[in-house]
């Protein structure tokens, strides 16, 4: 079975994207998310990660889509929501640094992969299937041509 994330869009009142730094791996900037845990729903996994990786608490607005990478057997679900709030975080293991970017200026690293989830949710497309063939090449989408 694939592994199953899940990762938002957030936003805060002014427009600009919470974005996390990761501190693993790539290294790379990416939206708040992770991994759903057994017994655990997808909504629930999102909300827990959010807070687990920058200490807000989210409204989330839209399911935005699926994104297979088919060379990983990993699934991610996307969504998009808004900032309702949030606690003191500090950076950890996992995380180095957050913050909010204006959508025409989103910071790097960032996967392609990323950039797509974002540009999907900030266009309002919603029930989008992509597949992804290798790190930075997308197979094929539905509906097609997106």
């Amino acid at each position: 079975m694939a592994n199953i994330g899940v990762f938002a869009t957030i936003l805060d009142a002014a427009g600009h994207l919470l974005l996390v730094h990761q501190n693993y791996a790539d290294r790379v900037w990416t939206q708040p998310g992770g991994r759903v845990e057994p017994k655990e729903s997808p909504l629930e996994a999102l909300h827990r990660e959010v807070r687990e990786e920058t200490g807000h608490r989210i409204q989330v607005e839209r399911f935005v889509g699926a994104y297979s990478r088919i060379y990983d057997d990993d699934l991610v679900l996307a969504f998009i929501g808004r900032s309702i709030g949030s606690e003191p975080w500090a950076p950890d293991g996992e995380i180095s640094a957050i913050g909010f970017f204006a959508p025409d200026r989103l910071p790097e690293p960032m996967t392609l992969r990323t950039r797509t989830r974002i540009a999907d949710a900030l266009a309002g497309r919603s029930g989008l299937v992509r597949v992804y063939d290798a790190p930075e090449h997308q197979h094929a989408s539905f509906p097609e041509g997106l």
